[in-house]
């Protein structure tokens, strides 16, 4: 598979073929009346994605409270900029995405005793628990329903150069490269022996422990890591907006990124960015025709039933499967 195991003959050519899309991203935009605004959302919800597609795709667990540990990531990144405790976007990043990883590993110390929908639904409940935390106790924090205005805009030099994070397509590149970044460190997590023991233990987690793998912990691994892209994306997603909103932590943004993972093609690493690409053009797309905007989220909706039954695997998953049975052999 071109995004598959350790020992695969694509080399660099994945990583090629997303910098490549990265570049040209904002130009396929234009072609659907859309800006770079909407190509920078999607690449956060891509980024969002990756996380999900590391336990839900690699390692079999379905959670519903990853708006938690997004949530937890931009609210902690938005309140140290804005208070001015560390003025470094990046540092302000990498403390909210460190935040957001610990939080994880604690939800996941937790909720990984149970499997099947008793996991399911125990990070339903922990994701609940954080939008109430969000809404009473650290309303302080987090401006329970006014979310948190006046983030700031990030700005770097480069020499001559300034990346200007206040304009479109400044934003879009500082993105651009941090969602690269996610990806090649994903990719290389899931070629890595560590990935194959996470598909081990989703295809068969008795017979990964019977040869001696410890599936509990990397079960936790792999939902820490899931938690810090979820904690980077709601970050980035705040810094883009200038504002933190609330609904970060709502089960809303839970569900929506499952559904996102699921149509792209789980297990595959740029299916969640196909996914939110499709999800978030439709959407938009829906509510701007006069005609069906009360109706759109019907639409959308079976749209999304006919994806899933047509496309079993997946939007990318269903290309990457094609690839694979018509490229010559070798």
């Amino acid at each position: 598979m071109i995004l598959g195991p350790v020992g695969d003959r694509t080399g660099w050519m994945v990583e090629g073929a997303v910098a490549l899309f990265l570049v040209v991203f904002p130009l396929l935009l234009g072609l659907f009346g859309a800006g770079t605004d909407l190509g920078t959302r999607i690449l956060i919800l891509g980024l969002f994605g990756l996380g999900v597609d590391l336990i839900f795709g690699f390692t079999g667990l379905l959670s519903f409270g990853q708006a938690a540990f997004y949530g937890t990531g931009g609210f902690v990144t938005a309140n140290l900029l804005i208070r001015h405790i560390v003025p470094n976007t990046l540092g302000a990043l990498a403390i909210g995405t460190l935040v957001a990883a610990l939080a994880g590993a604690l939800v996941g110390s937790l909720a990984l005793r149970q499997v099947g929908i008793y996991f399911a639904m125990l990070t339903l409940a922990f994701g609940q628990l954080f939008y109430f935390l969000e809404n009473s106790p650290l309303r302080a924090f987090t401006g329970s329903e006014n979310g948190l205005p006046g983030v700031p805009k990030p700005s770097f030099a480069f020499g001559p150069w300034t990346l200007d994070g206040s304009s479109s397509i400044g934003m879009y590149v500082f993105v651009a490269a941090i969602y690269f970044g996610g990806f090649f460190i994903a990719r290389r997590i899931v070629r890595s022996p560590f990935g194959a023991v996470l598909r081990a233990i989703r295809e068969n987690p008795e017979r990964a422990s019977a040869v001696g793998h410890q599936i509990a912990r990397y079960k936790l691994v792999a939902f820490t890591l899931a938690a810090a892209y979820g904690g980077l994306a709601g970050g980035l997603l705040g810094i883009f907006q200038g504002y933190m909103p609330p609904e970060a932590f709502s089960i809303d943004q839970s569900g929506e990124i499952i559904v996102m993972t699921v149509i792209g093609g789980p297990g595959t690493l740029i299916g969640p960015l196909v996914g939110a690409g499709v999800w978030t053009l439709l959407r938009q797309g829906l509510q701007n025709v006069d005609a069906i905007a009360g109706v759109w989220k019907l639409i959308l909706g079976l749209v999304f039933i006919l994806l899933i039954t047509g496309f079993r695997r997946g939007l990318a998953g269903g290309a990457i499967a094609l690839w694979v049975r018509v490229r010559p052999a070798r």
